[in-house]
């Protein structure tokens, strides 16, 4: 066992070799954190874009598309209404396509319902990861409260003189053990910071592969709002040819 003397030379290496460690750890961890912050801003901002998404594909194009399908289920009765049977055998003709029409007509809009509720489904799961997320922050946040409260009763306990009185009372061998501890506990961080560091690269790739993939995706949206448009274009044609088949002005 090391005498008093050298034990407190001893000391005073291992206490520099963990000043260099906390200097380069505390380089990492803010370094790693930065990156986090970014990675969270980043992730918000495709969130944003995914509901620019959902504004333009479920308020927009949707809206526009049924509303285009309804006008020519519409024109399609008239169509029909328009016809004048002239023998038994078509005026079933025209009731039978009449009620097809119709039964297509609510095909379609079982079909919507259907997809409107698996929709609804999936926002009820959003939302409820989204209410853990929030319950994760809170619970953070409350440890960084207790965190300050501990601080500020061993502030006040320092203040008033135990710090001081625990320096009067080390020795080499409290101090070695205490160089020990910061060691083992360093050597721990440094372990989480690395892999922290290789969990965050991970989570990059990841979020820039969604980047991609919800930027084309609005690209989609957008090319299908230009399609939709000019299918209204020939919606109104067709309501034109319809109107004609009931009367010509």
């Amino acid at each position: 066992m090391a005498n008093p003397t050298e034990l407190v030379t001893e000391n005073k290496t291992n206490i520099r070799k963990n000043q260099r460690r906390i200097f380069e750890l505390d380089a990492e961890v803010s370094t790693t954190y930065a990156e986090l912050m970014l990675l969270l801003a980043d992730i918000e901002e495709n969130k944003a874009l995914l509901q620019r998404n959902y504004t333009s594909a479920f308020l927009g194009n949707r809206a526009i598309a049924i509303d285009n399908v309804d006008d020519l289920y519409r024109c399609r009765m008239a169509m029909l209404d328009a016809l004048e049977p002239s023998s038994e055998v078509e005026a079933n003709f025209k009731t039978r396509m009449l009620n097809q029409t119709r039964i297509e007509q609510l095909e379609n809009r079982s079909d919507l319902n259907d997809t409107l509720r698996d929709i609804a489904g999936r926002m009820i799961e959003v939302n409820v990861l989204l209410q853990t997320i929030n319950t994760k922050i809170a619970e953070a946040n409350e440890k960084v409260v207790d965190m300050g409260d501990d601080m500020i009763a061993e502030n006040a306990e320092w203040a008033e003189g135990k710090i001081a009185k625990q320096m009067s009372e080390a020795t080499p061998n409290s101090n070695s053990q205490g160089v020990a501890s910061n060691t083992e506990r360093l050597q721990k961080l440094l372990e989480r910071a690395h892999i922290a560091e290789q969990q965050a690269e991970d989570v990059v790739r990841r979020v820039e592969a969604d980047t991609k993939g919800i930027l084309e995706l609005g690209d989609d949206i957008a090319s299908r709002r230009e399609r939709i448009q000019a299918d209204r274009e020939r919606v109104v044609a067709n309501q034109k040819r319809a109107a004609d088949l009931l009367i010509k002005l």
